[in-house]
């Protein structure tokens, strides 16, 4: 399960990278067609192959903090990632803290996302 666990923690980690989200190929490899997020700041996003994530958007000046980083297993291909993210920005000292799931099955050897949800917290939590 410790090797599942940090393969999913890589990939997690993968999907914050803009050259990742921002890549029609890459993305496809991680989301599955009709993945659904809902997003911290409430919306609901569904990805269909052939988009990118961020779109336009500069995430360079972003940097992501994954901790407390845990996976439960919801079947023999399918498990359940938990985790607090901490968003630190280059253009203020300004920090964003959310807690984060991800629901991840493995199609014929890969696993690829399937569902996300971020949740606002408050930094002192």
């Amino acid at each position: 399960m410790e090797l599942i666990r940090k393969h999913i923690l890589k990939l997690e980690n993968d999907l914050l990278k803009p050259e990742i989200r921002q890549s029609i190929e890459k993305i496809s490899e991680l989301l599955i067609d009709g993945f659904t997020e809902f997003t911290s700041s409430g919306y609901i996003y569904n990805y269909s192959i052939g988009q990118v994530i961020d779109e336009g958007t500069n995430l360079h000046e972003i940097d992501w903090e994954i901790t407390d980083f845990e996976i439960n297993q919801l079947s023999d291909d399918c498990v359940l990632a938990t985790y607090r993210l901490i968003r630190h920005s280059e253009l203020n000292e300004n920090k964003k803290y959310s807690l984060r799931s991800s629901i991840w099955k493995c199609f014929e050897g890969k696993w690829k996302m399937i569902f996300h949800q971020g949740t606002l917290m408050p930094k002192n939590k």
